[in-house]
């Protein structure tokens, strides 16, 4: 099971406010070892929790070792969601925000 809380860390470190200015949305993330999170983005803030939120904007599920590749930026989200790899309900536009407000460790 994954710590969510160094997770939580981990995301808040690339977090870009920048790319935040105009999203204000809720990502719940389904991971595959039974643990949910939220992210909450708004006014160029990054908001995170454990569990389940009802009005989440897009959910996303996906494996625990491929949102891990992701954060480390050994994996391309955009590819793994083309894949298949991640599974996307709710409103798809904002997927491709992902990459902007976590960009990729260098």
């Amino acid at each position: 099971m994954i710590n969510l809380d160094d997770l939580f860390n981990q995301m808040q470190q690339r977090f870009n406010p920048l790319a935040a200015a105009q999203v204000n949305a809720v990502f719940q993330y389904h991971i595959s070892d039974d643990q949910s999170f939220t992210c909450e983005i708004s006014h160029g803030n990054c908001e995170f929790s454990s569990g389940i939120q009802a009005d989440a904007n897009i959910e996303l599920t996906l494996s625990t070792s491929l949102l891990l590749e992701i954060i480390a930026g050994q994996a391309d989200a955009l590819q793994a969601f083309m894949e298949g790899s991640i599974v996307a309900s709710g409103d798809l536009s904002l997927a491709p925000a992902l990459v902007g407000l976590f960009p990729p460790t260098q």
